[in-house]
Parts: structure tokens; sequence; C-alpha cells
């Protein structure tokens, strides 16, 4: 269980909180005890005190002390119950002590007599050499002839001490049986009210901007989950409300700048035409042609992607072994990157992949012009395909010039350029990363870019593989992905 997910925090809390409360609880019940049992042993302490003054001291002084002894002797046993008994005059003589005792072990000798100060009873403890501690109370008692005494009575605090070391074990041993039965017992109850949120979660990772149509589960409790889900299912209609406007307008606006253009283009056109035209005139007239042609281009990108992402423009995909689409569109690029004396190479095992040829050739010939355009003289491209589990991998390498590691994450937007001035002069709208893009998401694919500037481009594009294809792990010339990595999917 990993303390950053939801069961986890929930978890550490109440076993947190429990422990918490277990810990006053202890607390309290081991101080509660010991005041209980101390306050026992001395309130029987105070009573034997004074039954001794009343019972047997007042007739000391006309039966003698002997007398007084034997009956205290007698009726208290304090030798063989473990209790500490002694009698002391004013004058500093012990009247009556009791003996000795071994369980526990009480050695009377060593306890000091009382100070006689005091006219009211008090409580001491008197720490024993090789025993352990004994309460002593000291009880003022003046016989009717005016005498003073002092009756002190005690009792080991052995059993007290071995209770209470029994009862702090206990609490010791037995908290973390609770705590760690409350762990489990807490990730078992947590498991069911987070199902919920787990089929949500799961669900709504297979939603994406080609899947608005689908909703939600809503989960039918009443609570705080049925309001999520209703929530989420009302953000996705939204979301889908948005998309869709986006979608139809740039459809729309597309679709109706065509019209205009090519007019203007037709104009245009018949005006150079004319043998009278003055030179400068024909010349703004040839530049207004190629900012026109530009546009007719911005516009058919932007009309396909559209097209693409609302799935007005379906595919026609049919199983074609894409090698051979590889090695064609190399063979049609070569006559360009003779003139830049760029090397070519092309390394191909045969894939069955369910594609449409048109498509995809735009995607390859779109990655290749681009890697044409940015390697310098002398440089090389080369174009792989091969298998890895069930998908068809196609990488196109290139030791261009590179693109920034700030500009990786932008790279597929549409109208994104890493340097607009050189992209305009090449002829780039910034519309083909996105078209490749679009493309590989109709296929069910993805497209991904790594790239270190001066050290050149490495394009990858993941496709299925078609039902009934070989599948096969990746060769040992597949390359790896840089750490920088945009996915397109």
């Amino acid at each position: 269980m990993k303390w950053s997910t939801l069961r986890g925090r929930v978890v550490t809390w109440y076993v947190g909180l429990l422990a918490a409360a277990l810990i006053v609880f202890g607390a309290t019940l081991y101080f509660g005890v010991q005041s209980y049992l101390r306050s026992t042993l001395q309130d029987g302490l105070i009573d034997q005190a004074k039954a001794i003054g009343t019972t047997f001291l007042a007739f000391e002084e006309q039966k003698g002390p002997a007398w007084m002894g034997g009956e205290i002797s007698e009726a208290y046993a304090p030798e063989v119950s473990g209790r500490f008994i002694r009698i002391t005059r004013q004058d500093g003589k012990v009247i009556y002590q009791s003996g000795d005792t071994r369980d526990p072990l009480i050695n009377t000798d060593t306890i000091p007599p009382p100070t006689f100060e005091r006219d009211s009873g008090w409580f001491r403890t008197e720490r024993q050499p090789g025993a352990t501690n004994l309460l002593v109370y000291a009880y003022p008692f003046r016989s009717s002839t005016g005498t003073r005494y002092f009756i002190e009575t005690g009792t080991s605090l052995a059993s007290l001490e071995r209770m209470l070391t029994s009862l702090l074990d206990i609490v010791l041993i037995i908290m973390p049986f609770i705590l760690l039965a409350a762990t489990l017992g807490g990730q078992a109850m947590m498991k069911l009210p987070l199902q919920p949120l787990v089929t949500l979660t799961e669900r709504a990772e297979h939603i994406g901007t080609s899947k608005l149509g689908e909703r939600l589960p809503v989960i039918d409790t009443g609570d705080e989950m049925e309001r999520l889900s209703l929530s989420l299912n009302r953000m996705i209609s939204r979301l889908e409300d948005a998309l869709s406007h986006n979608q139809r307008f740039s459809a729309d606006v597309s679709h109706e700048l065509r019209t205009p253009l090519t007019i203007m283009r037709g104009e245009l056109e018949h005006a150079l035409v004319d043998p009278d035209m003055a030179p400068s005139t024909r010349d703004s007239i040839g530049s207004a042609l190629e900012e026109i042609s530009r546009m007719a281009k911005i516009v058919e990108s932007l009309l396909a992607i559209a097209r693409l992402d609302s799935g007005a423009d379906a595919i026609d995909p049919h199983p074609e072994d894409i090698s051979k689409l590889c090695r064609w569109v190399m063979e049609q690029m070569h006559l360009l990157a003779e003139e830049k004396h760029i090397s070519m190479s092309v390394h191909t095992l045969p894939m069955i992949v369910s594609i449409d040829p048109a498509r995809m050739k735009q995607v390859l010939v779109n990655l290749i012009d681009n890697a044409i355009k940015y390697t310098p003289d002398g440089g090389s491209i080369s174009l792989n395909s091969f298998v890895v589990g069930r998908l068809a991998v196609i990488q196109v390498t290139d030791n261009g010039i590179g693109i920034p590691a700030s500009a990786l994450p932008n790279v597929f937007d549409r109208f994104y350029r890493t340097d607009k001035a050189r992209s305009r002069v090449s002829g780039g709208t910034g519309l083909g990363l996105a078209i490749v893009k679009a493309i590989c998401h109709a296929h069910g694919g993805s497209v991904t870019l790594t790239s270190s500037e001066g050290a050149g481009t490495l394009v990858r594009i993941e496709l299925p593989l078609a039902a009934g294809a070989p599948a096969s792990p990746s060769p040992a010339t597949s390359a790896r992905p840089s750490p920088v990595e945009v996915a397109a999917d």
C-alpha cells in the first residue's frame, strides 16, 4: 500500500488516530489503576492505624505493653500478612514494633522513626536497601491521660508495582496487534467504498478527443461519488460541445476560404496574361500568387485536420505490408535528397498493418521532407521499420540541426514553429506535424519525437499490427527513445 494513494492516506490517518487514542487510553488506564490501588492501600493503612489506637493503644496504660503487643500480633499478624506496625511514645521509646517479613521483604530496623512536629497523620515512602518501596502512614494518637503516641502502619508496594508492570506489558503487547489489525481492516474497508472511484478512473482513461460521446457510469449511491460521476459527465458534455464547435468552425472556415482563394488565383493569373503590364506590377502579382498558394496549402491542411479530428474524413484502412510503402516513399524522395548530397538508407521488415495507404504515404512524405529541409548538406537520413510485440514501429532519423529542448513539448501543436522566420522561408506552415499526429491517431497509433539541438531528430511511429499478423520482439537495431519525449496520442 502506497501512502501517496487516497486509500493509503486514509488508512494511515485512521491507524494514526487509533494509535493516539490507544496511547491516551493506555496512559489513562495505567495512571487510573495506579491511583486506585494506592488510594486503596492508603485507606487500609489509615483504618488499621485508627483501629489499633482505639482498640488496643487506649488500654495500654492499664493493661501494659505486653498485653497490647500480644493483641496486635494476634489481630493483625504483621509478620505473616507482610505488614509493618510500630507504636512510639512521645519520649521516643518504641513500645511495639512488628518483626521482619520475607515476602515481601521488610526490614523494620531500617525504617527511621517518625518526627513529632506534626499533629495530623501523613504518608511517606521508604526505600529499603535491596527491597521494594514501603508505604508508611504515621498517625498521632493521645490517650485518655494525655500521653502522645505515633502509630505507624506500613505495607510493601511490591504487589502494586508488579500489577502495574503487568498492566503496562499487556498494553504494550496488545497495542501493536490492534494497530496491525486496524491497518489490514482499514485497507479491506476502504477497498469497497473506493471501488467506484477506481471504476471512474479506468473509464475516464479510455475517453479521448475521439470518444467524447462516451460517458462515465453513474454510481447510484446518493453520496459524493454519484455527484462526482454526474458532474464529470456534465463536464464531458460541455467539452464535447466546445470541441465540436471548434471542429465545425475550422472545417467551415477552411471550406469557405477555398472558393475566394481559387477566384483570386484565377483573377491574378488572368491579369498576368496582359502583355502591357508593367514589370513592377507583374512582380507584385507574382508575389501575391505565391502568398495565395501558401494560404491555399494552409486551408487544405486545416480542412484535413478538422475532418480527421471529427471523423468526417474517415480513413479507409486495409491490411498492407507497410515496409513496401516505406521503401517506395524513400525512392520517391531520393531526388530531393540528392540536391543536398544527403545519403538515405532504409531498413525494413515485412509488417502487415491495417492502414490507409494514401494517408500513411502523406505521413512518411511529410516526415522525410522535414528531415531533408533541416539536414545540412552531406548529412544522412535513415528509415527503419520493425515489430515490437503487437506494434509496428517506423523510425525516421536524421543528423540535422535538431530541435531545442524547450520546443519539444509543442512540436505537434498547430502553427507552431521553432524558428518562424526560417520556416516561413522554407515554405513551412506549422501544420505538417499536426497532420501527422491526426493521421496516426486516426489509425489507432501514436507518434513521438525526440531530438537534441545540433545532433539530429528521431521520429517514432507506432501502429497496431493487423489481426493475425505475427508479433516479434524488437531487434537489436531498434533505437531507444531519448529521455525527452512528446507523445502525440
